[in-house]
């Protein structure tokens, strides 16, 4: 299964490391990113088939919030590398507040999501979804870090 997601994600970042920065191309990356994930979930989650629609409408709820989130991490990256060959310390200041801005953003919308999923379905399921997406975070996170370089790691003076 881990395996079957990698792949999938190194895909779909490797498309999106390639892509053009323009609003359609990152709205086509998330819709197919998003489809992908989708059919991952289903595949990762064991649901009894009165949670099924429960879930599901919980899960578009999170998709829609994460995907928001994704967009400032992808104009954050833009920021970074429009400012890279010339980055001043006002800029490494902007730039790291706003990165850590979205790891906390992302840890407030799993802990919103977990505590209505778990209300609403039980706590063992909302524990497997908010695994499973602290598993394609660090993969996306990961794949990011390798993509993008370190600050200072190519001079372009």
């Amino acid at each position: 299964m881990k395996k079957l997601i990698l792949a999938a994600i190194i895909a779909i970042f490797a498309f999106a490391a390639n892509a053009q920065s323009n609003t359609e191309e990152i709205d086509l990356m998330q819709s197919v990113y998003g489809m992908q994930k989708k059919d991952l979930v289903a595949k990762h989650m064991k649901l009894e088939a009165d949670q099924a629609d429960l879930f599901w409408q919980i899960y578009d709820e999170y998709e829609v919030a994460r995907k928001e989130i994704g967009l400032k991490r992808v104009k954050n990256i833009e920021l970074y590398a429009e400012k890279y060959g010339n980055l001043t310390n006002e800029d490494a200041d902007v730039l790291i507040k706003a990165s850590i801005e979205i790891q906390s953003d992302f840890i407030k919308l799993w802990q919103k999501t977990y505590k209505k999923m778990a209300k609403s379905i039980n706590s063992v399921t909302a524990a497997q979804f908010i695994q499973a997406e602290s598993f394609f975070e660090n993969m996306v996170r990961q794949e990011l870090s390798m993509e993008i370089p370190f600050i200072g790691e190519f001079e372009t003076k």
